[in-house]
């Protein structure tokens, strides 16, 4: 891989994403949107668009952003397939948003925000806030512990950077319970939920 070549663009390069469906509680979350009128709704590491087609297939107006150029190439391929008009943006998560303040009624962000530096992660929690609207709903899912099949260097305290597999180079800051009530203050929070068998902490919240 070279050097100037992000790990989730070597990922999406590869065909090393293996997950074409939704999330497990998709209905769920288009649920919580409905029931808070959201309308215009961000897709935060869309990748390669498995939710961005269905967010907009449920009437959403949906803008999807990733870092990767391979992804968001699919995602477009895979939207005309669909006869979908959908605003793709690439960006880079670790950094502020380039969105107005108030600019979505919901943001979706499954696995993305934890491949970072602990300062970037906060970031990133910050901008997701400053975004939506007040009263947004936020569904964000985090690791929650580290795949042991895989060799790890802890680079910081609770992140940990893969030395082998198809994540190798990608950082994974790992959250407790605790962590996730006290990242996430500035929100109200509905649901925090360990899942998948501890991997993944699902988050649902909204802007106070």
């Amino acid at each position: 891989m070279c050097a100037n070549i992000h790990p989730w663009e070597a990922i999406f390069r590869n065909n090393d994403w293996p997950f074409n469906e939704p999330f497990a509680d998709f209905g769920k979350v288009v649920e919580k949107y409905r029931l808070h009128s959201c309308h215009c709704l961000l897709d935060l590491g869309c990748g390669t668009g498995r939710h961005t087609l269905n967010l907009e297939k449920e009437g959403f107006r949906t803008v999807g952003a990733d870092i990767s150029p391979t992804g968001l190439g699919i995602t477009q391929r895979r939207l005309v397939s669909e006869n979908l008009n959908v605003e793709l943006v690439l960006l880079d998560a670790r950094y502020p948003l380039p969105f107005k303040n108030d600019a979505f009624d919901g943001v979706f962000s499954t696995q993305v925000i934890h491949h970072a530096l602990t300062a970037q992660v906060r970031l990133a929690i910050h901008e997701i806030y400053r975004v939506l609207i007040p009263d947004g709903v936020a569904f964000v899912t985090i690791a929650g512990k580290l795949n042991e099949e895989y060799d790890y260097e802890e680079i910081e305290p609770d992140t940990f950077v893969p030395l082998n597999g198809s994540e190798k180079g990608l950082p994974h800051h790992i959250f407790t319970v605790a962590q996730v009530q006290e990242e996430f203050v500035d929100f109200i929070l509905e649901d925090v939920s360990i899942v998948a068998d501890g991997y993944v902490i699902k988050i649902l919240a909204r802007k106070r």
